[in-house]
């Protein structure tokens, strides 16, 4: 059977236009635990059309947001996101009177998904018909508008306005229901996770427009709230009664249908189905999979199973518009997804993700004045590569009391105070006062080990966590089974390197554990981790100082980075570093590695010019005798 295919004015150099929500999602770190429970965030961008447009700029299509953001530190963000994953944002408009929309999102797999919107009088709701005009829809195939946007009078006139204009430049209109009854009061202001509730109001408002729409698409939920009828095939005769465009019906892991005007029986897509971690985020990667096909005039056969790939790989991941796939990462999983099993944890997939993610330039996380109170989280792993850590500060007052989270293997290293580690139905009491001249404190558990901390007094303590799903026993580190105390560089070039290094474990002693965690104390004007050398695996160290206003320098590479208290440095794959502290001013590191998946961290190599300093007889090349 042959299907009439999508038009659109090929000739057009702008692929497409979307307008509607973009906003900032906060999405809880802790996997599992609800939103009050949640203890730190993850920044990224959101919201219906701008996950879109990321999604195809990223599968290769020209495109542009056409949406509002405040004039605040979170629209600033946004527009930052949008223009370094190459979407044009000339018709991203600002507001100073009304701030940057926010998302709070949970995940508890394998049903729950908890959201809280935070969008009263927001800025994507402030855009108006005249900040788009008739010649730069000229320029572009198609426009995507979205639900929410007709879910107040002010954007619904907006909506109809642009419609009208499009209608007139013949591009062509696309439709993402995108129905959240919160967004339309009819439900708790909290309650962002309900996904249809019935109303003859809202079925109305979609179907003064649903007539001038090219395409239409949409989850059960949505058609039925479009259709205005609680019965799928029902809802989607209303609906065919208004309008002869395409619908797509969205039916997650079953894939998803297409209904074509004369056509009684529907295009049925190949599903790929998967391991769930998230569902949020997932319509948003299957129609940015769907439109970058169906723009770059592929048949209805591929573009739905494109979409279908790509919402797939989404909801095994962490986040929505960073979740989605590139081009290139998104052909190898639909080209392998029959013949290799749990292609989604491929880590040849991910390396593919990661070559082609935008990477931020900062190597050097600053944090002047130290942590306040509660979890202060400093570096986030890369969950799309399964092979980065989390790295955070946890300060607990006197008698509190910190779950940790079970989802990671973890290590969370005592820096001071006095507590009680609770783990494998024992407790354990910990102290430490001095990291300079006292040995560190490390309970180190696998992912699944229920462990508590209670703070006896005031205290601060070090979590490194990272994914895996080895079993091993957990243990709490101390001077007495420490793997290594070291004093490296001893009489080696007139001390000058000497420092004291601490190793907890690595696989000599923890053979199941992705992670090595050490210790390093560099005294005052002597250099560390030199000679400089590098490793596969990545590497963060964090810094502290025997004076708050003591500094280092530090190599990356042959660029110089002046090191003072509380910085972590994120060392990245092959970087060669070491560092020196100034006169007068003891430098504490922590450092801890990732192994890769079989390439675990064993030695460093060296540059090889400077490895000569590490022999015996380097004062014989330096003082050279006569």
């Amino acid at each position: 059977m042959t299907y009439p295919p999508f038009y659109f004015d090929a000739n057009r150099p702008v692929d497409l236009i979307c307008m509607g929500r973009v906003a900032v999602d906060l999405y809880a770190e802790q996997i599992g635990v609800s939103l009050s429970e949640a203890q730190s965030f993850r920044k990224y961008l959101g919201g219906c059309a701008g996950n879109i447009a990321v999604g195809t700029a990223r599968l290769g299509l020209q495109c542009m947001m056409f949406s509002c953001v405040g004039q605040d530190e979170m629209g600033r963000f946004l527009k930052n996101e949008l223009e370094r994953e190459g979407v044009n944002t000339d018709l991203l408009c600002e507001t100073p009177e009304h701030l940057t929309g926010l998302v709070l999102l949970g995940i508890k797999p394998p049903h729950e998904f908890p959201l809280m919107f935070y969008r009263t009088d927001c800025a994507d709701m402030q855009i108006k018909s005249q900040q788009i005009n008739k010649s730069i829809l000229q320029q572009t195939k198609a426009i995507l508008i979205t639900g929410t946007g007709l879910s107040t009078d002010a954007i619904l006139h907006t909506t109809e306005e642009v419609i009208q204009l499009a209608r007139h430049t013949e591009t062509a209109i696309v439709l993402d229901l995108d129905y959240r009854p919160v967004l339309w009061g009819l439900t708790t202001r909290g309650n962002g996770e309900t996904r249809y509730c019935a109303s003859m109001k809202v079925s109305q408002i979609y179907q003064r427009i649903l007539s001038f729409c090219d395409l239409i698409v949409g989850t059960e939920e949505e058609i039925c709230i479009a259709g205005g009828c609680d019965e799928i095939h029902s809802a989607l005769k209303n609906i065919r009664a208004l309008s002869r465009a395409p619908i797509v019906l969205k039916r997650g892991e079953k894939g998803a249908e297409v209904y074509f005007a004369g056509n009684s029986q529907p295009l049925a897509s190949k599903p790929f189905p998967v391991e769930v971690l998230n569902v949020l985020g997932a319509g948003d990667g299957f129609m940015a999979g769907l439109l970058s096909s169906l723009l770059q005039g592929t048949s209805w056969e591929a573009a739905t199973a494109y979409a279908n790939a790509c919402g797939a790989l989404v909801v095994t991941r962490h986040g929505c518009a960073p979740a989605i796939p590139y081009k290139e990462e998104l052909d190898y999983f639909i080209q392998h997804f029959d013949a290799e099993p749990r292609i989604w944890e491929s880590t040849y997939l991910a390396q593919l993700h990661q070559k082609n993610t935008p990477k931020n330039p900062q190597l050097l996380i600053k944090n002047p004045h130290g942590f306040t109170q509660g979890l202060n989280t400093i570096v986030t792993l890369d969950s799309l590569s399964h092979e980065g850590m989390n790295f955070s500060s946890l300060k607990l007052n006197a008698g509190q009391k910190y779950l940790f989270n079970d989802h990671y293997e973890f290590a969370a290293l005592l820096m001071t105070g006095k507590v009680v580690f609770h783990y494998a139905n024992q407790s354990q009491h910990a102290e430490r006062y001095d990291y300079f001249s006292q040995e560190p404190v490390v309970l180190h558990c696998p992912a699944g080990q229920r462990a508590a901390v209670d703070a006896l007094s005031d205290c601060e303590i070090l979590l490194i966590e990272t994914e895996n799903h080895a079993a091993f026993a957990p243990l709490l580190f101390n001077q007495s089974n420490l793997l290594e105390l070291d004093n490296r560089g001893k009489d080696i070039l007139d001390d000058s390197s000497y420092r004291i290094v601490r190793t907890v474990f690595d696989k000599r002693n923890r053979p199941e554990s992705n992670l090595v965690v050490g210790e390093i104390i560099t005294f005052q004007g002597r250099w560390s981790s030199y000679p400089s050398h590098y490793h596969d695996q990545p590497e963060i160290y964090h810094y502290r100082f025997s004076e708050p206003q003591g500094y280092a320098f530090g190599e990356n590479g042959k660029e110089v980075l002046r090191i003072e208290n509380y910085d972590t440095y994120h060392i990245a794959k092959g970087q060669s570093h070491a560092h020196c502290a100034a006169p007068g001013y003891a430098l504490y590191t922590l450092w801890f590695i990732r192994h890769l998946q079989d390439n675990p961290y064993t030695l460093p190599t060296f540059i090889k010019e400077h490895e000569w300093t590490r022999t015996s007889k380097a004062n014989n090349r330096v003082w050279k005798k006569t």
